[in-house]
């Protein structure tokens, strides 16, 4: 596949309509095979040589040399469109995006490793996820000490341990794995690894009721040697901050544009299968019934609202202004994040059994809008986080 990237041009004033029109393509390829991967537990490699192919997967990096094309407005714009089609190999884009975006503002990479990743993310399908979670710990957002350590010897770091959700591992080229050191004051830090080197093992464990063709394996790693210069940052204690926020800004408006796209996706066939089912004792079709023009009309201003908060949050973002993008990012996960699946659970409710019919996407729309509240940072921490900064915070 080396060369493929040919097929994006680099033009700065055509490429965001360019890319955007190719994710439009694919989403519509994606849609034809999403069922498949969805039942069968193969991995969608077809989809993801897809976004190769079409230049997708360099978006990010393209940030810095062309305008318009690699802001987060522009990302969005790109994942809310190809969640129509298939959310679970776009949740593996979300985090190679996130990542990438991290890495083309330099935000705690060292140049020297941010090159490398550049270059083989141009060449080749090189696909990065940040293994943060883990089977005993959880979600690193709720804070403590990584159980994957890191022993530190003349050639690197040797990391053991094990990582829970590693979604996309089998298309994944590199792992940034966050673990501590073994050292009496331990330090935590990310690692730099390669998805095949030696002592990675996948765990295929994932079968969860939504985003099932994620595979979100665990994997596990035996003393993989990890040379010292593949250590992208290493600092003290618990050091959450350590991801830096690009990233986290990153992922807040991404995961909020692939549940955003999820609904209207649903919401979509569902627009169709009113307009064209026509009960025989009601002679018309159920689209002309003011009760489904009221329930439609309901679920439509709802997007369009989320909408408009995914907007300001990117240009918030793509602004460089902090305190907006840490107030929007928790009404992101809130209302649009969390509340995707009530979006689709009122769609099932008026569908009926068409809707649930797995010959139908809407069913597999609902259970992957499910997956939504499980993202971190949950509910209870983005409500305490806020609690606190209206009662106790001086500006107040």
């Amino acid at each position: 596949m080396v060369g493929a990237l040919s097929a994006f041009p680099n033009m700065s004033g055509n490429v965001s309509r360019v890319s955007s029109r190719s994710a439009r393509n694919i989403a519509e390829s994606f849609a034809q095979r999403a069922a498949h991967f969805d039942q069968s537990r193969v991995f969608a490699h077809e989809n993801i040589r897809d976004l190769f192919d079409a230049g997708l997967l360099s978006l990010p990096r393209a940030s810095k040399e062309l305008e318009g094309a690699g802001s987060l407005t522009h990302a969005q714009e790109i994942i809310g469109t190809l969640a129509g089609g298939d959310a679970s190999t776009t949740l593996v884009l979300v985090n190679h995006y996130m990542v990438h975006a991290a890495i083309a503002s330099r935000d705690g990479w060292p140049d020297h490793l941010a090159e490398k990743l550049e270059a083989g993310n141009r060449d080749q399908a090189a696909l990065i996820n940040a293994l943060l979670a883990e089977p005993e710990l959880g979600s690193a957002a709720r804070g403590g000490l990584s159980g994957v350590i890191a022993a530190e010897t003349h050639e690197g770091f040797r990391i053991s341990g094990r990582k829970a959700y590693v979604t996309g591992i089998p298309a994944l080229s590199w792992l940034l794995v966050r673990a501590r050191t073994d050292e009496t004051a331990p330090r935590t830090g990310l690692f730099l690894v390669p998805a095949q080197a030696s002592g990675v093992r996948v765990v295929p464990n994932w079968d969860h009721l939504g985003m099932r063709a994620t595979h979100s394996h665990e994997v596990v790693l035996d003393d993989v040697l990890v040379p010292h210069d593949h250590v992208v940052i290493l600092r003290e204690a618990d050091a959450r901050e350590i991801l830096g926020h690009v990233l986290m800004d990153w992922n807040a408006g991404l995961l909020g544009a692939l549940y955003n796209g999820i609904v209207r996706a649903a919401l979509s066939w569902t627009v169709d299968f009113l307009r064209t089912r026509m009960p025989t004792n009601l002679g018309k079709p159920l689209a002309t019934l003011h009760s489904m023009q009221d329930a439609i009309g309901e679920i439509g201003i709802a997007l369009d609202l989320n909408d408009a908060l995914l907007a300001s949050y990117a240009r918030a973002v793509d602004q460089h202004q902090a305190e907006t993008v840490q107030r929007l990012a928790a009404v992101i996960k809130l209302q649009i994040v969390d509340g995707t699946s009530d979006l689709t659970h009122k769609l099932l409710g008026i569908t009926g059994n068409a809707g649930l019919s797995r010959r139908n996407p809407l069913e597999r729309c609902h259970r992957d809008a499910l997956c939504g509240r499980i993202h971190a940072p949950h509910a209870e921490i983005v409500r305490r986080r806020a609690g606190h900064r209206i009662l106790l915070s001086e500006d107040e």
